[in-house]
């Protein structure tokens, strides 16, 4: 009985430890986030199409622009953190004032990925697939 308390106080112990380290991912994103990034996919975003190679530019105000390299016709917008799943994006684009999403959005010191949603609708339905995977994970490790 000793035992099972023992190792159920390492499980706890652990469980909190991960619990702690996967928090702090936006802020590490946010730290690594301003400068410039290219995609490696094609992004279709309504009117605009870019191919691979796309760039991407954030600053430390919460701003940034997407195009293509030495393109003057290039879109500005504004991004914030929502709740609404693992390092989500809303990204506000002033020109047209139409929003895009990026679920799972991490910056490292060298990498920037993400997956691009057009419009809220597709996002909340990524999210709905992912809250119902998450839990039958959870329940798995339950029963």
């Amino acid at each position: 009985m000793e035992m099972i308390k023992r190792y159920a106080g390492i499980l706890m112990m652990l469980t909190l430890l991960v619990g702690f380290t996967s928090c702090e991912s936006e802020d590490e994103t946010e730290f690594n986030l301003p400068g410039e990034w290219y995609t490696n996919e094609e992004i279709d975003f309504g009117a605009y199409t870019w191919g691979r190679g796309t760039l991407m530019t954030f600053n430390a105000r919460n701003q940034g622009t997407i195009g293509s390299a030495g393109d003057p016709n290039y879109l500005v917008f504004e991004w914030r953190w929502i709740d609404g799943g693992y390092n989500s994006m809303e990204l506000y684009f002033y020109g047209d004032g139409t929003y895009a999403y990026i679920w799972g959005a991490e910056a490292t010191d060298r990498t920037f990925s993400g997956t691009w949603y057009n419009n809220w609708r597709d996002f909340r339905a990524q999210l709905q697939i992912s809250v119902a995977y998450f839990c039958s994970i959870g329940l798995y490790f339950l029963v």
